[in-house]
């Protein structure tokens, strides 16, 4: 039996997923947690929104000045959050082709890029003041390439300049699937200090809404599998799942330093 997936690289894989994939569903479902519909995810992306907008605007209130590159801008999600802030020195990438277009005909003014942030090497010279790259970094499999793309934007970053970034940070054990690698909390501190970077901090993104991955706790995980069979019965049921754990959704991440599932980290080029 021949094995058609011989000598592919684990990104030309995962470019081809997305490719597939935003093709199919463009936009935040297709960018989001597809398997909870578009309602449900259309909830999630409004936690993210008011978490990431917070966060931003208590490490800057100048953007209008600032440079920005946004990495995985999938359908621009992000980008009008630095918009939204006043951002005007946009550059955004994105693995898949379809993405790119789709943001150079959103965004006009902007600059968008089709880049492999793995890659040996990345068509941008310049250097920028704050890098994002939210619910991107954990889908590079590759522990050679995870850090090549650490080291990548390391150098994309002026002197002082800041990233911030989503991922699982789990405490226990590192999982992988083809398309996710769930790596622990200290084996991507140690990838960022060797990059060279300084930590700043780290604050949840989501607590209830999404997968509890960083928790074997019984009533969580048993929270999260209900939560799933109530999303699966359709769009009326997600959308008010999604706006009745919206409110305690935000109070939670507000509240605490570490969450089960997806947080934050902030990191400084020394």
């Amino acid at each position: 039996m021949t094995n058609n997936n011989a000598g592919r690289d684990s990104n030309t894989d995962i470019k081809d997923y997305w490719e597939k994939r935003l093709n199919e569903n463009y936009g935040l479902h297709g960018t989001g947690y597809i398997g909870l519909g578009k309602s449900y995810n259309s909830w999630m992306y409004k936690v993210r929104k008011y978490i990431v907008t917070k966060k931003l605007r208590s490490l800057n209130n100048e953007y209008e000045t600032a440079t920005i590159l946004d990495i995985g801008s999938g359908s621009g999600f992000y980008v009008d959050i630095w918009t939204q802030l006043g951002a005007k020195d946009i550059t955004g990438c994105d693995i898949t082709s379809i993405s790119v277009k789709n943001l150079r005909d959103k965004y006009p003014m902007g600059e968008f890029l089709e880049v492999d942030i793995s890659s040996n090497v990345i068509p941008i010279t310049k250097q920028f003041d704050f890098v994002s790259a939210f619910d991107v970094l954990f889908h590079i499999v590759d522990n050679e390439k995870y850090e090549k793309a650490i080291s990548n934007i390391y150098n994309l970053l002026k002197p002082n300049g800041v990233l911030i970034f989503s991922e699982n940070f789990v405490h226990n054990k590192s999982q992988k699937s083809r398309f996710q690698s769930t790596r622990t909390l200290s084996e991507i501190k140690s990838s960022f200090e060797r990059a060279g970077f300084e930590i700043i901090e780290r604050t949840p993104m989501f607590y209830l809404m999404n997968a509890p991955v960083d928790s074997d706790g019984v009533l969580i995980n048993k929270f999260w599998y209900l939560l799933k069979r109530g999303v699966s019965r359709g769009e009326k049921f997600g959308s008010l799942i999604g706006s009745a754990l919206y409110p305690v959704e935000i109070l939670l991440v507000l509240s605490q330093k570490e969450s089960p599932s997806t947080e934050m980290m902030i990191c400084k080029k020394n």
